[in-house]
């Protein structure tokens, strides 16, 4: 039987390739990140309770339903969410190829993509950890996916697609909703079409998103879930942060002065503090995009930018750039409000410029192949084989020494015994925490002096904990019983109170 793989669709293949590197990782899975507690408590919850007692347990329950029902299979909640991620990951690469599709349906442009997209160190650095982030930029991809696919057909079908897709994504985070109520405005600048013509479209994606909106809303409201009062806890949660808004009273304007810049030059500075501030929080921004899209991928971009290969259709470039955009405003406003921002945030925003890069490289090697320079091509090849190492092989530290420290703790000490610790790890696997996803970073002076005498302290040596451990009235009460993974490089010490 001859078989032409050239008819074979690339995205499917890359689907594949994509679903064998999850795999690797659910086999070779390291010790949880600290957020996958939240999600794997949250699944035991829906699992003996049901979604209602879990999205009270949890405003962002629903990747925890999904891993608490795979895991149903017989896998444990860990392996289950490593499993759930395949998934989003496998819909990522295939919603990632068809937007390049739609770029320019050539072979050779979607076998660069496929490489892109699964060699991208800084997307592929989040397939071993369980964050419901990875499900809301693979559904907001599709949705991209679908809406360039309504203003090229006027297609029902993608309409619903593309809402349904949002409003699922939305379930992950909320920001799901700004894509959903802004990128249909982008219509409005798709000159190919006539003015009503536009118009109309707007007014029929409208009148989609507002009919599943509202239906959306009348099914959670039988299934018993109080939408509005999930929205006051999700609100309630950055109250605080907009309380203390972003002018600042004489005093503080006074002590960062003096901390900022001298003490003569704070007399003339720190009135324009809040500028100062500002200009520091938008850095940081930058910085977190940076680092998201990453250093070779920039490089590309920069590449195509100076070479003027970043040109693409206007109808395909539009909705894009209002992509782009959105993610911009939603992590300006973030930033404001929060003071913080983790470059993971930035990671739709990076995904949506990494469209960008097969048109890149696939111009460079063609007009390499027309001025005869060979060494182009293997210039591109070391490229994604160096994206290829830094995307699946970690060079950092290995945190070994957090399982041996659980392995030395159940066979050394006292079953009877309470534990206290700041490590969610060892808070889960101990069996001795039952709310073990409530962990903070660090144990409190309260904390420790309220254990009984006989009690386990292990703590994760954070700079803060380090500190605390070092007081007499504190130290005076523990006795150390083992450091990991070892004296000379101490990341965890383990103590018993005593007295």
């Amino acid at each position: 039987m001859n078989l032409d793989w050239r008819q074979h669709d690339i995205r499917w293949t890359a689907v594949v390739a994509s679903l064998v590197l999850s795999l690797f990782t659910l086999l070779l899975q390291e010790t949880p990140n600290a957020d996958a507690y939240t999600y794997a408590r949250t699944a035991e919850i829906f699992l003996v309770d049901g979604i209602i007692a879990a999205y009270q347990h949890y405003s962002w329950a629903t990747y925890s339903i999904l891993i608490g029902i795979v895991s149903t299979t017989g896998l444990d909640v860990f392996s289950a969410g490593l499993l759930v991620n395949a998934m989003f990951y496998a819909i990522l690469v295939y919603a990632f190829l068809s937007i390049v599709k739609q770029i320019n349906d050539s072979e050779p442009l979607l076998a660069i993509a496929a490489i892109c997209i699964l060699v991208y160190p800084q997307l592929n650095e989040y397939r071993e950890l369980l964050i419901r982030d990875i499900g809301f930029w693979a559904l907001s991809l599709a949705a991209l996916w679908q809406y360039l696919l309504y203003v090229k057909t006027q297609s029902l079908r993608s309409t619903i697609i593309f809402c349904t897709c949002l409003l699922l994504a939305a379930s992950f985070r909320a920001e799901a909703l700004a894509y959903l109520a802004f990128t249909p405005l982008s219509l409005l600048f798709d000159t190919r079409l006539e003015v009503s013509t536009r118009k109309i479209l707007l007014v029929k994606l409208y009148a989609v998103i507002i009919s599943l909106s509202l239906g959306l809303l009348l099914f959670l409201a039988l299934m018993g879930l109080n939408v509005a009062q999930l929205f006051i806890e999700f609100a309630s949660i950055y109250e605080p942060f907009i309380s203390g808004n972003f002018t600042l009273n004489d005093e503080e304007r006074a002590l960062l002065g003096s901390l900022l810049f001298t003490e003569y030059a704070a007399t003339f500075s720190r009135e324009y503090i809040e500028v100062f501030l500002l200009a520091g929080m938008i850095s940081i921004l930058l910085a977190n995009l940076l680092t998201g899209i990453g250093g070779p991928y920039l490089i590309i971009l920069t590449i195509g930018f100076f070479k003027n290969h970043l040109r693409l259709n206007r109808g395909i470039a539009i909705p894009i750039v209002f992509y782009l955009c959105i993610n911009f405003l939603i992590l300006l406003s973030f930033i404001i409000v929060t003071r913080y921002l983790s470059s993971r945030y930035a990671m739709l925003m990076c995904i949506s410029l990494a469209l960008f890069v097969p048109t890149v490289v696939l111009n460079l090697l063609e007009n390499a192949k027309a001025s005869g320079r060979k060494s182009v091509a293997y210039i591109i090849a070391i490229f994604f084989s160096y994206c290829a190492i830094d995307s699946y092989f970690s060079f950092g530290e290995s945190k070994s020494y957090v399982k041996e420290s659980i392995e030395w703790i159940a066979d050394n000490t006292e079953g009877s015994a309470g534990l206290l610790t700041n490590n969610h790890a060892v808070a889960y696997f101990s069996g001795k925490v039952d709310d073990y996803d409530l962990v903070q970073r660090n144990l409190s002076e309260k904390e420790i002096l309220s254990s009984e005498v006989g009690d386990t302290i292990v703590a994760e040596l954070t700079f803060e904990m380090r500190r605390l451990l070092k007081k007499n009235n504190i130290a005076d009460k523990l006795t150390l019983l083992a450091y990991f993974p070892s004296a000379d490089t101490r990341r965890i010490a383990v103590f018993e109170r005593v007295d």
